[in-house]
């Protein structure tokens, strides 16, 4: 007996049964398609036992779906069409709603750009009625993905960045996750690596898990596209790995070719041909039971690339064959693969009835939401001038506020120290802990620092590891001193509970303000007495003893 064998309805069954079986089913779904399509297939054959067509629609729904997911998008349009008609019987705009947007994915994978734009258009319209968000959301993706797939990668960001906003506007963090993977592809083909990183670690840090192990297999195998991309086959590796052996783990087979392609890739640029023939021949294997030729003509380019860089070109040529016969394959469907001008009025419909329906949303939230909508923009002013991952303030509050500072002290007098700090070979802890490791301990080395910090005080994120605190009315002795409690803070604080082995320290320059000085004088200052500190051998505080240079 298997573990799916106990949720499996009985004989004879009554529809709770049923209804607990397709709990289950959707509760796999998302970890385990293969499952979840077995356990949909037995609620549907009890469904048709009892002549429930509402249990009935659910079930072809499920399978549709998990059949979509397994690229079996021939039997998963015959399902999705058979749950419309059940749904459009029994009045459910949700369920039909649902199955329009489950067909112009599947329109989608097989290129019929027109099918698919006129499903997600009937999926609006029904949402429309509803008021239905997450739909709104979808229309979005799907639109901006038919871009993707046509390589105007400006335009997939512009709808998918469009798709973000209504993510954050509905507060459906899983949602803002997917909206945010799909953003993060479209960066990487815009080569805003930094960007792409960026967004790819927030997701992660906010996946639900472990339901959505796919998709941290997706930030994994996007991480390793990046690092391919840089050179960095070391990290590159790392990743691709990561994110075979996630999709070993949700049985996702178009997951597990996507990374063996990669690592396929990865060891035939690094002359490690046996390993790459291996691998890419495991994902032709898996790629054969796919309904995608476009993945399938890219392993046989890779394999014939490969057969030709070792010198066996009769399997070369074989692959090469390959290649061609489903170029040739894409070719015939190019009449389904065109944005041409009825779609592109079909795309202009989609996004005059999206914004429209975003206008009315807006509005009819305005008067129930008047204070969270104040909330939200405070947030967004204090993000303007507040660094996205420790919470300090940024270089943009620290260009406007030591002008004012500096003033301040003109006037009024005093003494204005500023103490430049820097994370000694930060660099070498990201390359061997990890990028997530790095901005864990910028973050726990902020708050440590904070901790030291008077609320006259200004600590900001100047850049990368480098943090920068202004300290108004303190003379150069007193700096130096706070500066050393921030040290010792620092070098005594137990990083190993953040990774085996970790220490951390910083170096530290101090500087006092002259009056003749310019803000950009006293920075040069201050950074002339951290290098100071790090020539001396790091982990030190210096002062800066030089005379100052004046316009």
């Amino acid at each position: 007996m298997t573990e799916l064998d106990a949720f499996l309805p009985p004989t004879p069954c009554v529809a709770d049964d049923i209804i607990r079986c397709l709990q289950e089913a959707r509760r796999l779904f998302v970890v385990n398609c293969e499952s979840s399509l077995v356990l949909a297939q037995a609620a549907l054959a009890s469904a048709e036992q009892i002549q429930s067509n509402e249990l009935k629609a659910q079930a072809l729904l499920l399978i549709a779906n998990s059949q979509s997911i397994l690229q079996q998008t021939d039997q998963a349009i015959t399902n999705f069409n058979a749950a419309l008609e059940l749904g459009k019987k029994l009045g459910q705009r949700k369920l039909q709603s649902a199955c329009f947007d489950g067909l112009a994915f599947c329109y989608q994978a097989q290129r019929m750009t027109q099918q698919a734009l006129q499903a997600w258009l009937n999926a609006l319209q029904i949402a429309q009625l509803d008021d239905d968000v997450e739909r709104y959301i979808h229309a979005y993706l799907g639109i901006a993905n038919l871009y993707f797939q046509h390589d105007n990668f400006d335009q997939a960001f512009y709808y998918q960045t469009q798709a973000l906003e209504w993510a954050q506007l509905h507060g459906d963090q899983d949602l803002q996750s997917k909206t945010q993977l799909h953003l993060a592809a479209t960066l990487i083909k815009l080569k805003e690596y930094s960007f792409a990183e960026q967004l790819l670690m927030k997701t992660e840090d906010d996946l639900i898990l472990p339901e959505r192990l796919g998709w941290l297999a997706e930030i994994n195998q996007y991480l390793g596209q990046m690092n391919m991309a840089r050179q960095d086959w070391i990290r590159a590796r790392a990743f691709y790995q990561a994110a075979y052996d996630l999709n070993l783990n949700t049985v996702s087979r178009w997951g597990q070719v996507q990374s063996l392609l990669g690592l396929g890739q990865l060891n035939a640029r690094l002359n490690d041909f046996p390993q790459a023939e291996r691998q890419l021949l495991q994902a032709l294997e898996l790629a054969e039971h796919m309904e995608d030729d476009h993945l399938r003509q890219n392993i046989h380019f890779e394999l014939s690339a490969l057969f030709e860089a070792k010198g066996d070109y009769i399997r070369a040529t074989m692959h090469h064959i390959g290649f061609h016969n489903y170029y040739l394959r894409l070719l015939q469907q190019n009449r389904h693969d065109q944005l041409d001008a009825l779609s592109s009025r079909r795309l202009n419909q989609a996004e005059i009835k999206l914004q429209l329906l975003r206008s009315e949303l807006e509005l009819k939230q305005l008067m129930q939401q008047r204070h969270q909508e104040h909330e939200r923009m405070q947030q967004l002013e204090s993000a303007a001038f507040h660094d996205a991952l420790t919470g300090a303030l940024n270089r943009h509050a620290l260009d406007a506020q030591l002008p004012v500072l500096m003033q301040q002290i003109a006037q009024e007098g005093g003494s204005l120290c500023l103490i430049m700090i820097d994370f000694d070979h930060f660099k070498q802890v990201n390359d061997r802990y990890s990028h997530h490791i790095g901005d864990e301990v910028l973050k726990n080395g902020l708050h440590l620092l904070h901790a030291l910090t008077r609320d006259t005080d200004l600590l900001a994120r100047y850049g990368g590891e480098e943090f920068v605190l202004i300290l108004p009315r303190v003379e150069p002795h007193v700096a130096c001193k706070i500066a050393e409690r921030m040290r010792q803070k620092i070098a005594n604080f137990n990083w190993g509970s953040l990774a085996p082995e970790l220490a951390v320290t910083i170096s530290l320059g101090c500087a006092q303000w002259q009056h003749a000085m310019s803000a950009q004088m006293l920075f040069e200052a201050a950074d002339a007495a951290l290098y100071q500190a790090k020539h001396q051998g790091r982990n030190q505080v210096c002062l800066y003893s030089g005379e100052p240079h004046v316009d």
